[in-house]
This record gives C-alpha cells, sequence and structure tokens, in this order.
C-alpha cells in the first residue's frame, strides 16, 4: 500500500468518527447530519439540512475541506466562502498542520463556530 493510500485510509477514517459522533449527539432537526464524501488526498465534510417535519435531506451544504499536500507535506484545512459557494479558502485559525488530528479536532470542536 502506498503512502498516498495509506494517509487517505487516515483521513477517512477519523472523518467517520467524526460524523458517527456529532451524528450520534446532535438531533437531526436541531442541526442536520453530518457525513462526508472522499476526494484524492483528503475528504469534504457535508452537512445535510432537514425539515422539521421530515426524514428526507432537503439540502446539503459543503462546510470543510482536508487535503494532503505532497509539496508542503502538511494537511490543509478548507472552509466554505460564504459569498461563493463553490469556492474554498483557507480555514483562516490552522490552514494546514503535518498534525492530523489537530486538523480533525479543529472541524469536530469547531471552536469559531464556521463550519456546523
Amino acid at each position: 500500500m502506498s503512502l498516498v493510500s495509506l494517509l487517505q485510509k487516515q483521513v477517512e477514517t477519523r472523518a467517520e468518527t467524526i460524523c458517527h459522533h456529532r451524528n450520534q449527539n446532535m438531533p437531526t432537526a436541531l442541526g442536520g447530519k453530518a457525513d462526508f464524501e472522499s476526494i484524492v488526498n483528503g475528504v469534504i465534510f457535508f452537512n445535510q439540512h432537514y425539515l422539521l417535519d421530515s426524514s428526507h435531506c432537503d439540502y446539503t451544504s459543503a462546510i470543510a475541506k482536508v487535503c494532503w499536500d505532497d509539496e508542503q507535506q502538511a494537511w490543509l484545512l478548507f472552509m466554505i466562502d460564504e459569498q461563493y459557494d463553490d469556492d474554498w479558502q483557507p480555514y483562516p485559525y490552522l490552514s494546514q498542520s503535518q498534525d492530523l488530528t489537530a486538523i480533525m479536532r479543529e472541524i469536530d470542536k469547531d471552536p469559531k463556530n464556521l463550519f456546523w
């Protein structure tokens, strides 16, 4: 297994843990559901929004992107630009780290209330 495959598996496993934890502790009607999608060298986190009386997702919002940068040898963290939904901007409080745990903790805890 290549280094890239190991890093991808690591980020996916941690993303799954974060989503499971958030979904277990948050009623769907209040905060939606957390989900993620694998991308090349990383993941994108989503928040699935539900209507109050529905068990089906009304719409989904991308909220964070984590990806490995080979050149910088670091994990990069991006947040969605509020003005331009398709644009990603570096997360201003921790835009990169060699420590994936630090990046994932920032998404999970969301200390600045910018993700969830």
